[in-house]
């Protein structure tokens, strides 16, 4: 029974990064956003990485894990949100709440400090959630896909 409600907690709290674009925001201001709007992911310092500079969180349910990308100077290049496949139907609810859609699985954030590309993609075990800046070859690319 506890598993059970620790899950649904899970479920109904963890959406709340769905929409978010961090892009443009340095490294402690992205740990102070984190720490005040989604207490229930945590940081993850154990795996580090020689190529990429990123923060990396994850729920207690194994539900959700967030990597938040960094440039040298510690600025979000690129955010990567992997979902299990369960949480699919909510996160896109989110997805059309807050953004633009513009296409099945792309939507555009335009009121974010950067503009940004959204992209859900399906995987076998999970699906994943992209966000990168809006580039004009990015847009193009992904409107390619669609079509």
């Amino acid at each position: 029974m506890r598993t059970i409600i620790v899950f649904m907690v899970t479920m109904l709290t963890g959406l709340s990064l769905a929409g978010q674009n961090l892009l443009g925001y340095e490294d402690d201001m992205i740990e102070r956003y984190v720490q005040k709007n989604m207490k229930e992911l945590v940081r993850e310092n154990d795996v580090k990485n020689e190529h990429y500079n990123y923060l990396k969180y994850s729920d207690s349910g194994g539900t959700t894990t967030v990597y938040f990308f960094l440039s040298e100077d510690n600025k979000c290049t690129r955010i990567k949100r992997m979902h299990v496949h369960s949480l699919k139907d909510q996160v896109v609810e989110e997805l059309d709440s807050k953004f633009e859609r513009s296409g099945e699985d792309t939507w555009f954030d335009k009121k974010g400090k950067v503009n940004a590309v959204i992209k859900l993609i399906n995987e076998e075990w999970y699906f994943t959630v992209i966000i990168e800046p809006e580039t004009k070859q990015r847009t193009e690319m992904w409107k390619q896909q669609i079509y």
